[in-house]
């Protein structure tokens, strides 16, 4: 069965997009039109990530007009783990606390783009204390782990909150030490692309119990509409590509995925 994004022929399946920066400058010039062939592809649940005040404040404004459908995600990227001040980290805090966030996110390790060893350090501190926190306030993480899936799992497991590994690239025995855990993981474009080995042996072999969808818009748009701008209405590609490498049908996995994503929300 083949899908388009945003046609009102899958308006009768329910889909989830677990990672969509939605208030991304990507998505300024045209933001109702992305909300708008969302609602029409039938992504009912989006989380939406949010890594600065500002744009925490206005998903939280915008997702409470329908916060049955919207959920906001807050956290320090470990990008800016040497640049954030006490008062920046103060602000999170009263930001994380807030009752309209949903989720710590995402937070976690960037090794490719970070090479110097005191840095790493930083993302390290920064990615325990954050989750320590997510604890405290009873909420998930979502986890960004680039380069740094054995130190990433070493410290999930020492912290153990709840949460999900946003944009999965690990091998298939990693999923299956994190899944064992209890941390979810989210698949996105590069399930669908020719080269995504690992990512369908993770499909194929991991429990559907511990499987989600993301899109991380506006970055990683699926086959075939990779290269182009990605936004949540490209979430059935996804899912149709997930319930293919599983040999399952797109009404089943949808309905996991579901499930999953509220088990992940509310434990």
């Amino acid at each position: 069965m083949k899908y388009s994004a945003g046609s009102a022929s899958v308006s009768n399946m329910q889909y989830v997009d677990t990672h969509a920066h939605l208030f991304d400058e990507a998505f300024h010039d045209d933001f109702h039109d992305v909300v708008r062939r969302a609602e029409n592809a039938g992504i009912t649940k989006t989380l939406i990530i949010t890594l600065k005040h500002e744009e925490t404040m206005q998903a939280i404004a915008f997702a409470g007009k329908d916060p049955e459908h919207y959920q906001v995600a807050a956290a320090i990227f470990p990008e800016d783990a040497d640049k954030i001040t006490d008062a920046d980290y103060a602000q999170f805090e009263k930001d994380a606390a807030l009752p309209q966030v949903s989720v710590l996110g995402e937070m976690g390790l960037e090794y490719h783009w970070v090479k110097d060893p005191g840095i790493r350090q930083l993302q390290r501190d920064l990615f325990v204390k954050q989750m320590e926190l997510a604890k405290a306030l009873n909420k998930p993480v979502a986890v960004h782990a680039r380069d740094a899936m054995q130190d990433t799992y070493d410290l999930m497991k020492q912290v153990h909150p709840r949460g999900l590994l946003h944009c999965f690239c690990g091998t298939r025995e990693m999923a299956k030490e994190f899944t064992k855990l209890g941390f979810f993981l989210a698949l996105g474009g590069a399930l669908t692309f020719k080269n995504a080995r690992h990512s369908v042996e993770v499909v194929e072999t991991v429990d559907e119990k511990w499987l989600l969808t993301e899109t991380d818009c506006p970055y990683m748009a699926p086959e075939p509409v990779r290269g182009t701008r990605n936004e949540p209405a490209n979430i059935p590609y996804i899912l149709a590509r997930m319930a293919s490498v599983r040999n399952e049908s797109v009404e089943h996995m949808a309905d996991v995925v579901m499930a999953n994503y509220e088990r992940y929300l509310h434990g």
